[in-house]
């Protein structure tokens, strides 16, 4: 359970510096997805919207415009409690590392402070393709 608290806490530290455990676990090198699945309320639908909003904005500057979070909600019957998910896919590690260490990107991070708040009980996980072995 400490464990778990520590790696919340961790996360938190991404979303508001853009540094922290995803730095010091590097980002797989091939293409990946980051998945981050949240609990959020009306108000908070119109922070996070806007602080990635600002963050999308960065990545573009940063030379990657293809690159953007994209957020979903779940319809129909939830199962779980997350209500929501944002992602992103990135076309390498390399390209993830850059974008997270440019200027902008930092500027648009320390910009909303307030995300640490809706990063709190999140899920976050990365995920490359899973592809048949080749004969």
């Amino acid at each position: 359970m400490r464990r778990t608290h520590l790696m919340l806490l961790l996360v938190l530290l991404v979303g508001v510096l853009g540094t922290g455990p995803r730095a010091q676990e590097p980002p797989p090198k091939e293409a990946f997805k980051a998945v981050h699945l949240v609990t959020l309320t009306s108000t908070d639908l119109a922070t996070l919207l806007a602080s990635l909003a600002d963050v999308n904005a960065a990545i573009a500057e940063a030379g990657h415009p293809e690159t953007r979070y994209r957020l979903y909600k779940v319809v129909g019957k939830q199962a779980g409690h997350y209500n929501y998910m944002w992602e992103s896919s990135w076309p390498s590690g390399a390209v993830y590392d850059r974008v997270h260490k440019s200027p902008a990107f930092q500027a648009a991070t320390k910009k909303h402070p307030e995300m640490e708040r809706l990063m709190k009980n999140e899920t976050y996980n990365r995920y490359v393709e899973v592809t048949s072995a080749k004969s």
